[in-house]
């Protein structure tokens, strides 16, 4: 026996098998934006707009990296608008350390749990550098001056809580010395306040004081690294110069809770093709990064590590709120 469709009902199969396809692009189908929680020109930004440029220039991934910059509160303000777009694929966040210290020092409910993690791509060492021109030649000189007169030596950080601010804390504590530590919204503007003698000294990241050290208008004083660095053997650790202390910025990615599973892999694949790619291998040796990855799973146990630890940090030095 024929079986006979009524017109209308044909007509309308026939249409919804022609539009189907249509309704199943395969991801990203559009642009993505990648949020930066820092200032333009400061050491997350670099990190942002290279990974941008290398996944658009290598083509790997159909839609363009927008890179947007998202500054204040020491990285909440970004840190908040990404985690309020909860189970969209189309936005992502460079940060770690922010996961754990913004709520804690904020109160704000923007913590690990309201993020998907997608992956690390390399750590950025802290430094601590002065003007070529300083007078202070060595740590010990900058160290002495911040003990005979406590709170007179300006160091610029980024933000509190953060890796810099870590740093020089612990340094404080074991050396004795009393800075005063000025909060600046990117690493850039710490740089630019040393170099036009506003403040004494920077403690943020290799990868933005680099280009200054190389045109001798900054000398680094020392870096916190288990051992020196290949390609700055002239310069000591805090660690031989009789302070265990080493800090940096793991440069790592996340994206907001409850994205489709499918996206959150082709994000966590693509980040490693860029740790892999020549560009960010040419990257990471410029900018005197430590080589490291982790996937989204080892990324998610690293958080979930570190939250104890910078939980007690943060309360030793009042910047937790009290519960």
């Amino acid at each position: 026996m024929r079986i006979r469709l009524p017109l209308l009902a044909l007509s309308y199969a026939l249409i919804s098998w022609w539009v189907a396809p249509s309704f199943a692009q395969p991801y990203p189908s559009r642009p993505i934006e990648l949020v930066s929680p820092t200032g333009a020109g400061g050491g997350s930004d670099l990190v942002a707009r290279t990974v941008a440029d290398i996944i658009t220039k290598e083509k790997l991934l159909p839609q363009p990296i927008v890179v947007q910059n998202r500054p204040g509160g020491g990285g909440a303000v970004g840190q908040s608008y990404v985690a309020s777009r909860r189970g969209d694929p189309y936005i992502i966040l460079l940060a770690v350390a922010g996961l754990i210290s913004v709520p804690l020092r904020t109160g704000l409910d923007v913590g690990i749990d309201k993020f998907q993690p997608l992956g690390a791509i390399g750590f950025d060492l802290n430094s601590i550098a002065v003007a070529e021109n300083s007078p202070y030649r060595t740590l010990k000189d900058l160290l002495a001056a911040a003990r005979n007169k406590p709170k007179t030596i300006s160091v610029g950080i980024t933000f509190p809580g953060g890796s810099a601010h870590s740093m020089m804390l612990r340094l404080e504590k074991l050396s004795g010395a009393r800075f005063n530590l000025v909060s600046f919204k990117s690493g850039t503007e710490s740089v630019t306040a040393v170099m036009g003698g506003h403040i004494q000294a920077t403690a943020e990241n290799l990868g933005e004081v680099m280009g200054q050290v190389e045109q001798k208008t900054l000398r680094l004083l020392a870096v916190p690294a288990a051992k020196r660095i290949a390609g700055l053997p002239n310069v000591p650790t805090l660690k031989e110069q009789g302070f265990d202390v080493q800090a940096g910025a793991m440069r790592g990615f996340v994206a907001p809770a409850g994205i489709p599973r499918d996206a959150a892999k082709v994000l966590e694949d693509t980040l490693a093709k860029v740790h892999k790619s020549a560009a960010w291998r040419d990257y990471m040796a410029r900018n005197m990064y430590e080589d490291v990855y982790m996937n989204a799973e080892e990324l998610s146990k690293w958080l979930t590590s570190q939250q104890v630890e910078m939980t007690q940090f943060l309360t030793e030095i009042g910047l937790a709120l009290k519960k």
